[in-house]
Formats: C-alpha cells, sequence, structure tokens
C-alpha cells in the first residue's frame, strides 16, 4: 500500500500483480507532462482564467500531475466518467460562465460536445475531433493560449473595421446627403473606405500568436 501511495503521488497509476492469489509485484505508468503544459496552465491563469483538471485517473496521480502544471488541488476532478466530464462542464456554464474543454480522447467527447467551446487536439480520437468547435493541429498545450490569441485578436480587429467603417461613414454621408460632395468624389470617397478596411484585415496575417495583440487594443 505503502509503495502504491508513493509511485501515485508521483503521478503514476499503480498496478498490482498476483499470481495464484499471491501478490508478486507493482507495475507503475505514467504519461509524460509535457514541458510546455505549465507554462500553458501560468499564461491562462495571467488571463484570468480558472484552470480545471477532468480525468478519470486516481485522485492521488490527477494531484500529482496537477501540482506538476500548476493547477490548483480545489480545480482537480478525479476518476470521473465521461458523463462526469460533461456534467462539470454544464455545471461551470449553468454558472453563467464560458467553458472552454480541451481533450483527445473518446471519453472526452460528451464535454467538447457540450462547451461553449470544445477543442480536440490534432492528434486525438476521430469522435473527440468530430465533437469539438477547434481543431488543434500539433499536441502542443501552449497552442491552447495561441487559439486564445487568435480568437481574441480576430474579435478586435473586426471591431476596429466596424469603428473606422461607422466613423467614415458617419461623416460622408451627411456630407453628400446635403450635396457638399459630388457624385464622383462620394463614389472615391467610399472605395477607400472599403479598401482601408480591407487593408486593416489583410495586415491581420502578420500577426504573431507568440504575443497578445496590442493595436488599438483598447477596442474589446
Amino acid at each position: 500500500a505503502e509503495t502504491m501511495e508513493r509511485l501515485e503521488g508521483e503521478g503514476k497509476t499503480a498496478m498490482l500483480v498476483a499470481y495464484e492469489g499471491d501478490l508478486v509485484g507493482v507495475v507503475a505508468d505514467a504519461d509524460t507532462v509535457k514541458e510546455s503544459a505549465k507554462s500553458a496552465v501560468s499564461q491562462l491563469r495571467e488571463r484570468g482564467l480558472d484552470v480545471m483538471l477532468l480525468t478519470g485517473d486516481n485522485e492521488r496521480t490527477a494531484r500529482a500531475v496537477a501540482e506538476q502544471v500548476g493547477i490548483d488541488p480545489e480545480n482537480v476532478r478525479a476518476e470521473v466518467l465521461p458523463e462526469d466530464k460533461s456534467d462539470a462542464v454544464e455545471a461551470i456554464q449553468e454558472q453563467g460562465r464560458q467553458a472552454m474543454m480541451v481533450g483527445d480522447g473518446v471519453n472526452d467527447a460528451p464535454a467538447l460536445a457540450v462547451a461553449y467551446v470544445g477543442t480536440a487536439i490534432g492528434s486525438g480520437t476521430d469522435v473527440a475531433i468530430e465533437a469539438a468547435d477547434v481543431t488543434l493541429m500539433r499536441d502542443d498545450p501552449v497552442d491552447v493560449v495561441k487559439a486564445i490569441r487568435i480568437s481574441d485578436a480576430t474579435l478586435q480587429k473586426i471591431k476596429q473595421n466596424l469603428v473606422w467603417a461607422l466613423g467614415y461613414n458617419t461623416a460622408m454621408i451627411p456630407l453628400a446627403s446635403l450635396g457638399l460632395l459630388q457624385p464622383v468624389l462620394a463614389a472615391g470617397a467610399m472605395a477607400i473606405s472599403s479598401v482601408s478596411v480591407l487593408t486593416n484585415s489583410l495586415l491581420f496575417r502578420r500577426y504573431d500568436p507568440d504575443e497578445d495583440y496590442e493595436l488599438l487594443g483598447g477596442l474589446r
């Protein structure tokens, strides 16, 4: 029992081996925690997000892994079934919060389907990918942060274009309606407005998701 507790405390899953009713040994198995996992959790928490761990592993193993990556013990749910994961996600969303579920296995599919944003790892099962809204091409936890940054930056870019188009048309339409702009000039001004919005959108290709989007960052 002490050996099992020690192994599980190290984040390993311990299995007892018996022969003809007698215990002959203990086998321990463990998934390797990616080096980027701790960085990903840290960056998510810096953005003000709560990070939870939902797993079918036992409590001790789950808490040991959570400690390695920086997840608070109270945010660990261990020994959960697939339906328990989806129930946990629904419980969060019933509080008026938006949940992003990240998973790669068949057991994660129900939770991925009910989450506000379901995110599957590209190396995951077809069932998980089908149930998710977003599929990450690489098996790297940091890509979860990048996906959030890209989403946030896209919304900011849309707001920039809306503010520009609204301001431009608010200024130009009264001038055109009062006859202060010739039709040719009004048409040219409209073309300039469209080109400006298009150019601003194309500049998004230069955005690097390794950093937060900063241009006109106040327009959130």
